[in-house]
């Protein structure tokens, strides 16, 4: 038996050292009599985060909340859109310009700043990193934002976009070591 240790220790290791995977799910809903794709990935929150189900189900994107509470009533929130990326020309910086510039048309005076991006643990490339403050949006004044991609199990590329709002740039600060750790970890 005593031969087995290193054989038990390296599996317990390589089982507690795995990141979280963000492979894609696809799911296809109702909608205005047609069929209407939309997608997931597959994700842990970050600890002491939940997955709020009501919430997720209803706006068809993962949303998580800190345990606890509620999409009616978290300080901050951390969700999750994951968009099928069809231009496979288009760099993910180039998906970010565009998106961050609907939202300037949007809301005018929506002010976006540039973070440093964050490396992903699984070696997938970086989520490139925004900071959002929108005076105009009372629900979402302030929101950190960032853009990777993923892949589904058939090898299709998506663009994952992860977004964390708050009540105030005090709940989203002090969340905010969480919404770090949870874009290293996918």
């Amino acid at each position: 038996m005593k031969h087995f240790r290193p054989i038990w220790l390296a599996l317990a290791a390589t089982l507690l050292a795995g990141t979280a995977q963000a492979e894609v799910q696809k799911f296809v809903t109702s909608c205005d009599g047609k069929l209407c794709p939309f997608f997931h990935i597959a994700l842990t929150p970050p600890d002491g985060w939940v997955i709020d189900q009501e919430a997720t189900d209803k706006n068809k994107v993962q949303i998580m909340v800190p345990k606890g509470k509620t999409f009616g009533d978290a300080p901050a929130l951390i969700y999750v859109q994951v968009f099928y990326h069809r231009d496979k020309q288009q760099t993910l910086a180039n998906f970010a310009e565009t998106s961050n510039g609907r939202w300037r048309a949007t809301v005018k005076d929506a002010k976006i700043t540039a973070l440093p991006a964050v490396a992903r643990a699984n070696g997938k490339p970086g989520f490139l990193r925004f900071g959002f403050e929108n005076p105009s949006k009372k629900q979402q004044a302030y929101e950190f934002g960032a853009f990777g991609t993923d892949s589904d199990k058939d090898g299709n590329e998506f663009v994952l976009d992860v977004v964390m709002t708050g009540l105030n740039k005090a709940a989203l600060e002090s969340a905010e070591k969480d919404y770090i750790a949870f874009l290293k970890a996918h």
